[in-house]
């Protein structure tokens, strides 16, 4: 009987020390996952539209990415683009924003992991941009889609 006890004392500390190992490696940075990245500079007549539709896409035919996988670096736009960009982040939780210089949008790219699609709005068409969004959220499981996920939680 001894044994047995002694048996389970070992495995509840084991459990205990790994469950407060894995607590701890939760602390170390992880760059966000990113599946879409838009470069954006002085797209203010484009910006919004293809930021709304996104949004319908995500609502009406369940496309919505987790959160943090949709980013948007302004390179210094000096019309409404950054303002309006700035209201759809607190509209829509799937879209995040980072103001970088041109200078800094090599090393900014190198912080998140490979496998990204970057869509440069400053050179590619509004439409354009939204169809390969759409192509690449379709092809992205749905266990990983944001919706997905919450529900799964509330079960």
């Amino acid at each position: 009987m001894d044994t047995l006890l002694w048996v389970f004392a070992l495995l509840g500390f084991w459990q205990l020390v790994s469950s407060f190992w894995r607590w701890l490696l939760s602390f170390r940075f992880i760059p966000p996952q990113i599946s879409l990245l838009f470069l954006v500079k002085d797209n203010q007549d484009t910006v919004e539209g293809l930021f709304r539709q996104l949004a319908l896409d995500c609502h009406f035919r369940d496309l919505c990415p987790a959160s943090g996988k949709v980013m948007v670096f302004d390179l210094g736009s000096q019309d409404q683009t950054l303002a309006i960009l700035r209201r759809l982040a607190r509209e829509f939780s799937f879209l995040h924003l980072r103001e970088i210089s041109q200078g800094q949008l090599g090393q900014a790219l190198q912080d998140f992991n490979q496998g990204i699609l970057v869509l440069d709005l400053r050179v590619l068409p509004g439409q354009q941009a939204l169809a390969q969004a759409r192509h690449l959220l379709q092809r992205t499981p749905p266990l990983l889609q944001g919706r997905q996920l919450a529900r799964q939680g509330e079960k």
